[in-house]
């Protein structure tokens, strides 16, 4: 593997992050949380788009945040990279997905919504109060299942 393609690899995951994020998670908006946020039953902590004042920060901030993220993600994996070049599609797809799933999602170590240290600490009122709360369950693991399978399949077209 040359330094070309470890950078091509790091590029190329921060661009997939910030594609997969931003459209997933604008389709959970859209069909999932909108009307929760709306009706203001919502995490309190969470800055409101109906504040334009408030959301500002979020709609200054969102693309650096997830350009960061996504480079993080990619560095963080380019280690990796000899070794998941040499795995099958499907391998890579399922290793990248229970990585993510297990370390940025259930086994954070923040009690977080969705966490096993918010289900251990957190007041059970405290996650979105959505009409069915199990479809806020919905956007994470789909994003991360998109973002899995794109580098994956990137993965195979590095020379």
């Amino acid at each position: 593997m040359t330094k070309t393609n470890y950078l091509n690899f790091i590029l190329s995951t921060m661009l997939v992050h910030v594609v997969t994020y931003v459209v997933v998670g604008s389709l959970a908006y859209y069909f999932i949380y909108e009307d929760a946020v709306s009706a203001g039953g919502f995490d309190q902590f969470i800055r409101n788009p109906s504040n334009p004042e408030e959301f500002l920060h979020v709609e200054t901030w969102l693309f650096p945040a997830q350009i960061l993220r996504g480079l993080l993600f990619g560095l963080a994996l380019s280690p990796f990279l000899a070794t998941l070049k040499t795995w099958t599609l499907a391998k890579r797809f399922l290793v990248l997905l229970g990585l993510l799933l297990v370390f940025s999602v259930w086994s954070v170590t923040m009690p977080v919504p969705g966490s096993i240290e918010g289900w251990l600490y957190l007041k059970p009122d405290i996650s979105p109060q959505l009409d069915t709360p199990l479809l806020g369950y919905i956007e994470v693991p789909v994003q991360l299942a998109l973002f899995s399978l794109l580098i994956a399949w990137r993965i195979e077209k590095l020379k």
